[in-house]
């Protein structure tokens, strides 16, 4: 419990017997046993000075006999007055002009209302008075301070409280039952059974039959009388049975509530001598020790139905407030009287023996061995607050004042006063015993602050109940949600974090004392081990006593606090992790919109409060945080003299002043500020790196290889430290530090082998692939390594393969299968050359692949053949210099090769490449040759060049291949029209003295492979027919060439180069005979040729003849048959030809104006009659020319194309 109100004995020892109170304003109004009523004037002094009272008037004959009742009606300037069971009324000025009311004698219970209804849909003040006496219920009515009517009802059974919870409603209780009565329509409702058992199962929400000694179940009637059960599973609401209509019920339902509402008395109970009193008003009639139903004013227009201990709520209709209010309100004694505040019940009771501890309060302090009555209740969460114990005399009634705002307890000879407390000092005490929830209800429903600071009041604590959450109740999902409702920066997430994932941010909390579960000091509230929970509730000391007239029931009980829990950070890292990672989509999300900064709720400790903040008692709570300035650490010894200074001051009886206010928990501010978004993400991804260090490694890779705003330094020695190499690779590249990253894979690739997935040259390979076309510069300069490294394997393989002998055979077979199976991680440089630079990748694309054919020059004539191939093949690259690079290539992997193996692959694909490449210089390549050797490629670079005769030369005498020149003549054969010629001429000539003739030693070494020389003889028979022998073959061939492509040689030239000596062959034969036989194709053909071109020409002359022949005449008399009128020699005219249909007749003549206006109305005709068609559905069968008109007009009506014209 805390110390909510302070009370003060404001009246002492009057001598006369006080019966009933009223107040209002600045008066209290005093009615006495003898009839007096006593006028003080209430000084409310500044500052923490108590009230004070000032008798400044008394009538000593207000009433004849005791004044049961005072009732203030402001608005209507009455007050209301019970005395010897008659209803007097007064001017509430000047306190005289009594009214007595004849038809309320007998009258023993009033209540009053005042609030604003629709009247006629005009907003009116109307107040009303009811008074009940002798089964009768009398209603009065003012409206905007006007006496309007009286209304006059029978009560059906005896009335023991009533009071107002509309204005046309009325509640009332009996011995058995709640009941509400419709003004003005008379209409009696029953609610529910006047019993402690029905009202318990009312308010928690149970339908059932209630176990109830008396038998009586709930809600409504039967048809016999008695109450019926109901069930809440068919959506019955007891409260329906309470309902009422008409305008009246209109009126008191829809009106808003007047903002200053003078309303009756917030107790109206029921004693033996029948007193009731209402809002400002009080009705005294000595204590009873029969249990009391009493009806009370709450606020919000709700009333608090009680019946013993147990009380429910109604709102202004009449019906349960069952969503507010899930459970009764239950007092640890049966009521005599109740009244409110805008926090608080205050119920008094005549009992003040000890009473067994009540369900409600079994949290709070053990009421055993304590004596109260007065007894303090939250509104909103029926906890119990506070209990008090007024030692002058047994108080009999409570009422309040002001609105609310004042709170007085009247004995027979004693007034006294309760104070509120501090609201700020009341959400101190709240917080400091971990009720979050009753601090926010308290600041919701209390009046005596702004609404600018009740709502700042309110983040405070839900800030506070967040860290509480999260550090000691390990509800880490619900404070988390109620940081990102409250728009926290997550740097204060973060700070609740250890030390190893917070940083500097953490807050002054060791990992180890977290880790282990550490004791914390009795008087550290929030407790220092973060996320840790409290393994015992709180305790409760004695009260200090009942000498005087204090707080003496419950005073605030030193708490203690066991040992924590161990804490198990994983779980909240977790939902850390959670946390983070949605706040980092939405930092995202807000990028993407442009927002350049973000307005975050930033917790600051204040400067003016070094006191509190050295002796502050919760470290949790009130503590501070690194990411805020001013921040203190606790003292652990101040906290405990700063509990004794205000439990000091709050227990002074007798000092006149209220206790100093001291703020603890609630000594910061929560400003608004805006924060760079590129900050905030900085810190987000940098601690959701962390987190995922701890708890979950495997999600670091997704956060790093996309776009993030990580702390490289931190990240980098984080990562380091846990030897998470590829997630710093991705760290690297994502913040464009490729640099670094490839330093990071060559080291890690020559590194001995270890588990860290980056062995070999493959990791730094693979990351090349990453990288944009901007950077090809570093791809250069970091892949010589992996490059270097497979040639340098390779050759080593081939040494070893090359080697002799059995054991280094088997030495090598092993090597050979080492290297099988490291061969994914180092591969070989042909692979790496198709990953990093012959790819379809808009890098590899876009890289110079000048520098790139040079560098790779550089390391072997091989990748740089590989890489051009790839480059003309795929991209159809026509940059002349890098042709001229593969041909220098290609003539350097042959020339490394000779006589190898792959010689013979490498000049075909040489060949081929000289071929079908037209980029590049034949010049160039030409000068590269050498002279001794490689004539195909020199023949082929020739042909290039046009000197086909050379290139024959070449291949006849240099290569000795008749047959690759015969292919070369068909190859070339569209170039060079006479290329066969040229190879005839050669055929039949003698060998040139400038190029090397090769074709001799083949013949040499034919024929002495045919015919050996013995020993001794001479091989001048060899050297003697060398020349006839080349001429036999060569004039064989040329009769082949003859004969297969004689009509690729003309014979004119053939002819002119074959010797008179040359044997006629079957060959020439052929020759001679085709050349025959195309001569006479070629003079038929034009024969034909000549015949169809004379057939034309007379088709042509007939045509002209027959349309020079037709003719008009064109006379002085002639008309124009459209207008009628004379056709004139000067006149313009159109000749239209006759129909297709009509050869025979002549063809008219008519003005060209009158021929262009009938072709215009023939234009609009057939668009009219298309458009028709089109809408008939006929659309297209009807094709216009390209005048737009049809076919039959133009037919008509176009002019001649040729006419003779005769004038007559």
């Amino acid at each position: 419990m805390r110390n909510a109100f302070t009370v003060r004995a404001v009246l002492k020892q009057l001598p006369v017997r006080v019966e009933s109170a009223a107040a209002y304003g600045d008066r209290l109004l005093l009615g006495t046993a003898n009839g007096a009523l006593l006028v003080y004037q209430v000084a409310e002094p500044a500052g923490d000075k108590l009230p004070t009272l000032l008798l400044v008037d008394t009538k000593k004959s207000f009433a004849r006999r005791a004044i049961e009742y005072l009732g203030v009606v402001k608005e209507a300037g009455v007050l209301v007055c019970l005395a010897d069971n008659l209803v007097t009324l007064y001017d509430l000025h000047t306190l005289s002009n009594a009214t007595p009311l004849n038809n309320t004698k007998g009258a023993h219970i009033v209540a009053t209302h005042t609030a604003v209804d629709q009247v006629d849909g005009i907003p009116t003040l109307v107040s009303k008075v009811a008074v009940y006496g002798k089964r009768r219920i009398v209603v009065l009515e003012w409206r905007n301070a006007e006496f309007y009517k009286t209304f006059e009802f029978t009560s059906p059974e005896k009335i023991i409280a009533m009071q107002f919870a509309a204005s046309g409603l009325l509640t009332l209780s009996t011995a058995r039952e709640f009941l509400t009565l419709q003004i003005p329509l008379g209409q009696w409702d029953d609610l529910f059974p006047a019993d402690t058992s029905s009202l318990r199962t009312l308010a928690g929400g149970g339908f059932g039959a209630a176990a109830h000694a008396a038998g009586s179940v709930m809600y409504g009637r039967s048809d016999e009388g008695a109450y019926g059960p109901g069930n809440r599973g068919n959506n019955q609401d007891p409260s329906s049975y309470s309902s009422y209509s008409g305008q009246d019920q209109q009126a008191a339902t829809q009106q808003p509530p007047l903002a200053n509402n003078s309303t009756n008395a917030a107790t109206t109970t029921a004693a033996a001598s029948g007193s009731m009193w209402g809002s400002w008003t009080l009705g005294l009639a000595g204590s009873s020790t029969e249990a009391k139903t009493t009806i009370a004013r709450m606020p919000g227009e709700k009333l608090l139905l009680c019946h013993k201990d147990i009380g429910v709520f109604i709102n202004s209709a009449g019906k349960l407030c069952r969503q507010e209010y899930a459970e009764p309100m239950s007092f640890m004694r049966a009521p005599s009287g109740i009244t409110y505040t805008s926090s608080y019940a205050v119920a008094i009771s005549s009992d003040t023996g000890s009473s067994a501890q009540h369900p409600s309060t079994s949290n709070s302090a053990s009421p055993e061995t304590s004596r109260f009555n007065v007894e303090v209740r939250n509104i909103a969460t029926q906890a119990l607050v506070q209990s008090l114990f007024l030692s002058e005399e047994q108080p009999l009634h409570v009422f309040n004042g002001s609105g609310g705002k004042q709170v007085w307890a009247i004995g027979l000879h004693t007034v006294w006063r309760l104070i509120p407390m501090p609201i700020e000092q009341q959400v101190e005490d709240v917080l400091a015993a971990g009720q979050y929830d009753e601090a926010l209800s308290l600041v919701s429903q209390s009046d005596n602050i702004l609404e600018s600071e009740k709502e700042e009041l309110t983040v405070k604590i839900r800030w506070l109940r967040a860290r509480w959450l999260f550090r000691e109740q390990a509800k880490y999902e619900d404070a988390l949600a109620e940081f990102t409702d409250l728009g926290a920066t997550p740097t204060e997430v973060i700070a609740l974090c250890p030390e190893r994932v917070a940083g500097d941010l953490a807050e002054d909390i060791s990992d180890i004392e977290a880790d282990h579960g550490g004791d914390a000091d009795g008087d550290q509230d929030g407790g220092r081990l973060a996320g840790s929970k409290p393994e015992s509730s709180d305790s409760t000391e004695p009260p200090a006593g009942d000498d005087s007239s204090k707080q003496s029931g419950h005073p605030k009980p030193a708490r203690k606090r066991a040992k924590p829990k161990q804490v198990l950070w994983k779980d909240a890292l977790y939902a850390v992790m959670r946390y983070l990672t949605e706040h980092r989509r939405w930092l995202q999300r807000a990028m993407a919109d442009s927002k350049r900064e973000i307005d975050y709720v930033v917790r600051v400790l204040d400067d003016d409060n070094d006191d509190d903040e050295n002796n502050s008692d919760d470290r949790d709570d009130g503590g501070s945080n690194k990411g805020a300035e001013n921040s203190r650490p606790p003292s652990k010894s101040g906290s405990g003299r700063t509990q004794s200074k205000r439990q000091g001051s709050q227990s002074d009886d007798d000092g006149d002043s209220l206790p100093h206010v001291r703020l603890q928990r609630l000594a910061f501010s929560l400003e608004t500020m805006k924060i760079p978004v590129a900050a905030m993400a900085r810190v987000v991804d940098t601690t959701l790196l962390k987190v995922y260090l701890e708890c979950s490694p495997g999600l670091l890779g997704p956060l790093l290889r996309v776009k993030n705003y990580c702390d490289v330094e931190q990240s980098e020695g984080l990562l380091t430290e846990h030897k998470r190499y590829t997630e710093l690779v991705d760290l690297y590249h994502g913040k464009g530090l490729y640099r670094n990253a490839l330093q990071l894979l060559q080291t890690q690739g020559m590194a001995e082998p270890q588990q860290n997935g980056l062995r070999g040259t493959f990791p730094i390979v693979r990351y090349l692939l990453r990288l944009p076309s901007a950077q090809y510069e570093l791809v250069l300069e970091y892949a010589r390594w992996p490059l270097q490294v497979g040639l340098e394997r390779e050759q080593a393989e081939r040494t070893a393969s090359g080697e002799s002998g059995a054991a280094e055979n088997s030495s090598a077979t092993h090597s050979s299968v080492v290297s099988d199976d490291e061969d994914e991680d180092w591969p070989k440089p042909s692979v790496i050359v198709s990953m990093v630079f012959a790819d379809d990748r808009p890098a590899a694309v876009s890289f110079p692949r000048t520098r790139v054919a040079s560098y790779l020059r550089q390391l072997s004539l091989k990748l740089t053949v590989q890489y051009l191939a790839y480059v003309f093949d795929t991209w159809d690259d026509t940059t002349p210099a890098l042709h001229d690079d593969m041909v220098a290539a290609y003539l350097g992997l042959v020339e490394e090769n000779e006589g190898r193996d792959d010689e013979h692959e490498l000049r075909r694909r040489l060949q081929l490449f000289l071929k079908t490449s037209h980029q590049y210089s034949p010049e160039k390549a030409l000068a590269r040759l050498p002279d001794d050797r490689l004539f195909e490629e020199r023949a082929l670079i020739l042909s290039r060049l046009g000197r086909h005769e050379q290139a024959l030369c070449l291949l006849v005498f240099s290569v000795a291949d008749l047959a690759l020149a015969e292919q070369y003549c068909v190859e070339n054969l569209d170039n060079c029209a006479n290329v066969f010629v040229l190879l005839l001429g050669i055929l039949v000539s003698d060998p040139p003295t400038d190029i090397a003739d090769n074709e001799a030693e083949q013949i040499r070494a034919e024929e002495a492979s045919k015919e050996p020389a013995d020993d001794g003889k001479s091989t001048d028979f060899l050297q003697k027919d060398l020349e006839a022998v080349r001429t036999r073959m060569h004039r064989r061939f040329a009769g082949h060439l003859l004969s297969k492509y004689h009509q690729n040689i003309p014979a004119n030239s053939a002819l002119r180069l074959l010797p008179l000596d040359m044997e006629f062959t079957h060959d020439l034969f052929v020759y001679l005979r085709g050349q025959l036989c195309a001569l006479d194709q070629d003079m038929r053909a034009s024969n034909v040729v000549r015949n169809l071109r004379i057939g034309e020409d007379f088709q042509a002359r007939r045509q002209l003849q027959r349309l020079q022949s037709g003719y008009v005449v064109v006379s002085d008399t002639r008309t124009c048959p459209q207008c009628l009128k004379r056709i004139g020699s000067g006149t313009a005219f159109a000749v239209i030809p006759p129909s297709r249909t009509n050869p025979g007749d002549a063809p008219v003549v008519v003005h060209y104006s009158c021929w262009q206006r009938q072709k215009s109305a023939l234009k609009l005709a057939d668009a009219a009659t298309s458009r028709l068609h089109a809408a008939d559905g006929f659309g297209d069968h009807d094709v216009e020319n390209e005048d737009g008109v049809s076919p039959s007009a133009s037919e008509s009506f176009a002019p001649a194309a040729r006419v003779s014209l005769k004038w007559a």
